[in-house]
């Protein structure tokens, strides 16, 4: 027509072909915009990639010092934190004097960077393989080689408390006459008595200088010490009648003496004799004892036995394991305060 007038298909291509182009003009402004910014987001995103990576660090292989039992690992654990993984050989809880080694045990063994054991033939199932270990060039560290040692008393003997009882053997031959008392983690002086020999040993197997923390662990055992002795002034007659004798060190440090004990063995491999009982009960008696402290290894039965037959009260102390603490100091401590306050009743 040439009227002039819109042709209707006209407009409506004419009205979409705009549209088109705004919405062209808008995607491309997006994208100059993005480009535009781009060094700012890359920045970004560098710095939150970098965050990333510096918290994923990788988990240091630390060597492993192998320690035969809970107690003592607990004493190297404070010595080497940091610079050594601990692993404690014998589970907690269960008696070093019957532990035999699993394949597992020997292989952990062979491989550690430093052993330390007690020594003594306290743990008799394992010394043939810290021997064997040693042989194959592992550094062996025995505790009981760097502190005063004490004899092993009988305690049930009959002269040694001034007095007999009639027909009560002590059911056991006297085979300990000359031997040493292994129980010496239960003083923490002979504790500090062995650290600057563990800290060397210890410092020269990890390449590691721990003269501090040696020193902050030896004030920390000066201070327990302090506490006990202070705790234990206060008994004018302490007598202690055990589950087996295994309390020697820790009475000589505490004023305190050894009295009887249900099996006089040092180890708990040993089995009570209806002798040693009977005398157990004559040495209560006479000495007025009102409690016994029995422990791992010891027999609950004949414990009760002693106490239903003398009116005496039964304290169970923990000697061979942590019981659910985690540092000696905290250890010794525990088996201090409970050893007293079953003294005073």
């Amino acid at each position: 027509m040439a009227d002039g007038s819109c042709n209707p298909i006209t407009v409506r291509v004419s009205r979409f072909m705009a549209v088109a182009s705004i919405v062209a003009l808008v995607v491309l402004g997006a994208s100059c915009s993005s480009n535009d910014a781009s060094p700012a987001n890359e920045t970004t995103l560098s710095a939150n990639n970098n965050a990333a990576s510096t918290t994923v660090a990788p988990v240091a292989d630390l060597p492993d010092v192998v320690v035969t039992y809970s107690v003592l690992a607990a004493l190297v654990s404070d010595l080497v934190k940091g610079v050594a993984d601990v692993i404690t050989l014998i589970p907690d809880g269960q008696d070093p004097h019957t532990f035999e080694p699993s394949a597992k045990d020997i292989a952990t063994l062979n491989d550690a960077a430093l052993v330390v054991a007690n020594g003594l033939g306290l743990e008799v199932g394992i010394d043939g393989a810290l021997a064997n270990a040693a042989e194959s060039g592992t550094e062996v560290f025995f505790v009981a080689d760097h502190v005063t040692l004490i004899d092993l008393v009988d305690v049930n003997d009959h002269a040694h408390h001034g007095h007999a009882h009639p027909g009560a053997d002590s059911g056991h031959a006297n085979d300990h006459e000359h031997s040493k008392d292994p129980h010496v983690w239960l003083s923490p002086e002979s504790m500090r008595e062995a650290l600057p020999a563990l800290a060397k040993a210890a410092g020269d197997a990890l390449g590691e200088d721990l003269s501090s923390a040696a020193a902050r662990l030896d004030a920390d055992l000066r201070e327990v010490d302090a506490e006990l002795s202070a705790t234990f002034s206060e008994f004018e007659n302490c007598e202690l009648v055990t589950g087996h004798n295994e309390l020697g060190y820790f009475a000589q440090q505490y004023g305190c003496e050894v009295i009887a004990a249900i099996l006089p063995s040092a180890s708990t491999s040993a089995e009570e004799s209806a002798g040693a009982v009977e005398f157990v009960i004559d040495v209560v008696r006479t000495h007025g004892t009102d409690v016994i402290f029995p422990s791992l290894g010891s027999s609950m039965a004949v414990a009760k036995r002693v106490a239903e037959t003398t009116g005496a009260r039964i304290v169970e102390v923990n000697t061979h394991y942590l019981d659910g603490v985690t540092t000696y100091v905290d250890f010794i401590e525990s088996l201090g305060n409970t050893i007293a306050a079953g003294l005073r009743g």
